[in-house]
C-alpha cells in the first residue's frame, strides 16, 4: 500500500481525472438482467487478471421512473474519467487503485437493451459478455425480490414493467441462440452451466484468453443485497445454493405472478431451446 502526501494525492487526482486516460488493456462489457447471476460470474472473472471494475454503470430504476434520461454514449476516455471521478473523488485512494494504465476493465449493464452502450470509440478491444439464466429461476428471483420492495426494476404485478422484463429476457435469449447479432465480439454465458460445470468455466476462460482460475467461484456478492432467497449467507460456499430450483419455492401471490409470466409461449419456447442448446454443446 502506497501512502501519498496530500499534495501528491491531489496531483494524482488531477492528472487522472482531468488529463487523458492511457490505453486500457481490454474491456469486458457485461450484459445481463438483474438476478441473472451477473455478480457471481464477475466475482469469478476478477481474479483472472488485475481488473478495474465499474458496477451497473447506468442504473435502470431512475430511467424507468422518468427521473433521468438514458445517458448518451460518451467518448471512451471521457466516460472512463467520469467513472473514476464518481468512484474515487471523495476518498483517499492508494496509488495502485488509480494506476489504470494497461489494466483490463470489467463493467456491467443491468436490464438494458443490447443495442445500448455507455461509451463509444474505445481505444482497446471490447468483449461483450452476455449472461443468461434460465427463465424459470431468473423470474422466480426477480418476483421474490419485487415482493419485498416497490421498484419498477422488480415489478411485482402484471403490467408494462413486467412485460418489459419479459421482452428483455426474450431479446437476450434470441441473441444467445444466434437468432440476432446485436453484439460484436460476443461471448455468451449460460449461468446454469457456469454454476454447475468446471469444464464449462475453463472453456470460458480460454475463450476470453485468460489463464483459468476458480478462485472467485464461491463468492456471493453483496451487490443488490446478495441472493433474493439467501442474501449473503452462502458467501464462500455459493456452490451449495439452490439457484437452479428457485421457482419451486414460490407460493401464494409469488406463484400466481410467476404463472402469469409463463403464459408467454415464446418465453417458454426460447427457454427450452437454450436448455437444449447448452446440453448439445456440452455433449460435444
Amino acid at each position: 500500500m502506497y501512502n501519498l502526501a496530500p499534495a501528491a494525492a491531489n496531483r494524482l487526482h488531477f492528472g487522472l481525472l482531468n488529463g487523458s486516460i492511457h490505453t486500457m488493456k481490454r474491456v469486458i462489457l457485461i450484459h445481463g438482467l438483474k438476478r441473472s447471476g451477473n455478480h457471481a460470474v464477475i466475482n469469478w472473472l476478477r481474479p483472472h487478471d488485475h481488473f478495474v471494475f465499474f458496477n451497473n454503470v447506468v442504473p435502470i430504476k431512475p430511467i424507468l421512473t422518468g427521473e433521468k434520461p438514458l445517458p448518451e454514449p460518451l467518448p471512451f476516455n471521457a466516460w472512463v474519467r467520469q467513472r473514476l471521478r464518481a468512484k474515487y473523488l471523495h476518498a483517499f485512494v492508494p496509488l495502485q487503485a488509480l494506476a489504470i494504465k494497461n489494466r483490463p476493465l470489467i463493467t456491467s449493464l443491468e436490464d438494458h437493451e443490447l443495442t445500448y452502450c455507455p461509451f463509444q470509440n474505445p481505444d482497446c478491444t471490447v468483449t461483450n459478455m452476455l449472461i443468461i439464466r434460465d427463465a424459470k429461476n431468473v423470474f422466480a428471483s426477480r418476483i421474490r425480490k419485487g415482493m419485498s420492495r416497490n421498484s419498477p426494476a422488480y415489478p411485482n404485478k402484471p403490467g408494462p414493467m413486467m412485460q418489459r422484463s419479459v421482452d428483455l429476457w426474450k431479446s437476450h435469449a434470441r441473441e444467445f441462440l444466434g437468432q440476432t447479432q446485436l453484439l460484436e465480439n460476443k461471448v455468451c454465458v449460460s449461468f446454469n452451466e457456469w454454476f454447475l460445470n468446471k469444464v464449462y468455466r475453463r472453456k470460458l476462460s480460454e475463450q476470453l484468453g485468460l489463464p483459468f482460475t476458480d478462485e472467485g467461484v464461491s463468492q456471493v456478492s453483496p451487490k443488490g443485497g446478495g441472493s433474493s432467497f439467501n442474501s449473503t449467507q452462502f458467501d464462500g460456499n455459493s456452490q451449495n445454493m439452490q439457484v437452479l430450483n428457485r421457482y419451486e419455492s414460490l407460493e401464494g401471490p409469488e406463484k400466481e405472478l410467476f404463472d402469469v409470466v409463463f403464459m408467454d409461449n415464446e418465453l417458454r419456447e426460447l427457454n427450452d431451446r437454450i436448455e437444449a442448446t447448452v446440453t448439445q454443446k456440452n455433449d460435444k
